[in-house]
């Protein structure tokens, strides 16, 4: 290779970087709202997920059951600890979460 030149056809398929945190979007917000969320409460919560381009990849609906959890202690990926810290009961909301805040880098779940 050494004189030759290089020629390299890239796609970027998807960007992040791991100083990126999740998004939050509130949806709807019940007004009132007496109680957020914080560190210790225990929820139980409907979601559906998918990828930034749509595609589905797990629904609690589905199952027709809540998840049901913990919230700030580390039960579930980082990014949905993040993100459910200060909902009210009956909020809508949608959450992004990097890779590296959710299944890590090669989907794996190792973060």
């Amino acid at each position: 290779l050494g004189m030759s030149s290089l020629v390299f056809d890239v796609i970027l398929l998807d960007l992040h970087n791991p100083k990126d945190e999740i998004t939050v979007e509130v949806q709807s917000l019940p007004d009132p709202c007496p109680r957020k969320s914080q560190v210790g409460d225990f929820m139980r919560y409907h979601y559906n997920g998918s990828l930034l381009d749509g595609t589905f990849f797990d629904s609690s609906y589905s199952r027709n059951r809540t998840y049901d959890t913990y919230i700030g202690k580390g039960y579930v990926i980082t990014g949905m600890d993040k993100g459910l810290l200060g909902v009210c009961v009956g909020e809508h909301r949608r959450i992004v979460i990097p890779p590296h805040l959710a299944y890590g880098e090669e989907g794996t779940g190792v973060c």
